[in-house]
């Protein structure tokens, strides 16, 4: 996630909680956006391998880290994933892992492109393109 503007700018979807899935998410991010000044997260196991952390510094991004036991340092991510599993529903009602990918990217973009952020007053792509706007000569 984008903290200014709020836009989920990497995604990945994986069977299970390992470094590939926050790699990808984050290889998925720098490929499509700018690469950040700094990528912040809690201390997760994925966060703190070897490879994650060497890939961040190989792109030259600053590591910041929450510290331990403290969640509301994390409070955007926190209130994007509250807010996704609401938005996505109950997982149990897909028929397959293709229908809740699906579901998952489907839901990911109606949160970027047209759900409208109680922050930002619009969809954090329409907060985008507006500051864009008001940068560009």
């Amino acid at each position: 996630m984008d903290i200014y503007t709020r836009k989920i700018v990497g995604l990945s979807v994986y069977t299970t909680h390992a470094v590939q899935l926050t790699l990808s998410a984050f290889m998925n991010a720098i490929l499509t956006n700018a690469r950040p000044e700094i990528y912040h997260s809690d201390n997760g196991s994925e966060y703190n391998a070897k490879i994650f952390i060497e890939a961040l510094k190989t792109v030259g991004v600053k590591i910041s880290r929450s510290a331990p036991r403290c969640p509301w340092e994390n409070g955007y991510q926190e209130s994007l994933y509250s807010q996704f599993k609401v938005d996505l529903g109950y997982w149990s009602r897909f028929k397959n892992i293709g229908e809740l990918v699906f579901a998952v990217y489907q839901t990911i973009w109606q949160y970027n492109n047209t759900r409208i952020h109680s922050a930002l007053k619009m969809s954090p792509v329409q907060f985008a393109q507006k500051i864009a706007k008001s940068y560009s000569i």
